[in-house]
């Protein structure tokens, strides 16, 4: 198959929509197709031996890591020489409507998919006041593909009730071979834990942005016994930074490959206060390296957390939750040993490539259609 695919969010960017489009072209390409991906001003002009084709246009005032971006002349060009079969439109926001207008000039089957909580954000970065606007700017493009693909039932219910039509569920999972168990490598847990191997450390792997509630971590760090490490990077780096800046917590940046890995395997306990995730890779990954996993029982965490067996979910409505939590698998190795290994075996069966079978038999349905 040729498949066209745009996105408003990509390399270099580092998060789990980018996660998810780089394991689409991996599947693809060692399955055979062809594939040309139109994305934001500062992506790369290739990906994965795919051509890519960076959008022109300023960033979006509300979230600057969006780009108000169109496409190219050049890129108008190789998407006709190209003669797609399919056209898959990500969050269509600003490149991705150029994407949906393609499809309807050329006749082209449409698929589109939802990767953020689009209630959650807006009232985040615009107020309440957006919501009817933003659902009508949804609904208006995600209405004109044969369907839209979501993360999580959650994600799913959340979409139709905003009206968006022909929902279905894309299920999600994680590299298996990458994400594992592994020996402890006590240079990164020293490191995690700025130099204090001997306490707990529970671990964030993330961006470091406003929707992320991060704030919500520091009480972690007055803990005694507890050192709180912060991997990723994001819009808010310095921000927390600052709101971290007497507390315990360590940051490390962004970290890669078996660095990533290592990190998981390091540390005791994996913490995620998101209240807006449509899936949540994270927690998953954390799992397959044997992390037990405290978040809150919100959207599309639920679809992977099961209290007191993989996890421990909290009230993030409850001021103490977050910190009981904690305490509990803090003062209880026992406790911490026996959720690990549940969550092991439950990652075990969270595999990325039938999640990207499940794509390519979806393209493959439309084209033959």
């Amino acid at each position: 198959m040729r498949i066209a695919l745009f996105t408003e969010t990509f390399l270099p960017k580092v998060d789990g929509v980018v996660t998810i489009t780089l394991q689409m072209l991996r599947h693809l390409r060692a399955n055979g197709h062809d594939v040309i991906i139109f994305g934001p001003p500062s992506a790369p002009t290739e990906a994965l031996g795919y051509p890519v084709y960076p959008a022109w246009g300023p960033r979006f005032p509300l979230y600057p890591e969006l780009y108000c971006s169109l496409p190219t002349p050049a890129a108008v060009r190789a998407i006709q020489a190209f003669q797609p079969q399919i056209i898959h439109v990500m969050n269509p926001t600003f490149i991705g409507t150029a994407g949906v207008i393609m499809a309807k000039i050329g006749n082209v089957p449409l698929i589109a998919s939802v990767h953020m909580d689009i209630p959650h954000y807006v009232t985040q970065y615009a107020g309440t006041w957006g919501l009817p606007i933003a659902w009508a700017f949804f609904r208006m493009w995600h209405n004109r593909a044969l369907l839209t693909l979501a993360p999580s039932r959650h994600a799913l219910a959340q979409i139709t009730a905003g009206g968006i039509k022909r929902g279905q569920h894309w299920r999600r999972g994680i590299d298996l071979e990458r994400f594992r168990t592994k020996p402890r490598n006590h240079a990164m847990r020293a490191r995690l834990s700025n130099g204090h191997p001997d306490e707990l450390i529970a671990l964030y792997v993330g961006r470091l942005s406003r929707e992320k509630n991060i704030a919500s971590l520091i009480p972690l760090t007055q803990m005694p016994g507890v050192r709180l490490a912060m991997v990723g990077g994001g819009p808010e780096s310095a921000i927390a930074h600052t709101q971290f800046a007497h507390t315990n917590a360590h940051f490390t940046g962004v970290l890669q490959g078996e660095e990533l890995i290592d990190a998981y395997n390091a540390a005791d306990i994996f913490v995620f206060p998101s209240q807006s995730e449509t899936f949540g890779l994270a927690p998953v990954e954390a799992m397959a390296c044997g992390l037990p996993v405290v978040a809150p029982f919100v959207g599309g965490l639920q679809e992977t957390l099961r209290h007191g067996e993989n996890s421990l979910v909290y009230d993030p409505n409850q001021p103490d939750a977050l910190v009981n939590a904690v305490t509990l698998l803090r003062d209880n190795p026992a406790l911490r040993q026996t959720i690990a290994q549940q969550a092991m075996a439950y990652a075990a069966h969270q595999s990325w490539q039938a999640s990207m079978d499940q794509l390519i038999a979806v393209y493959a349905q439309h084209v033959r259609a």
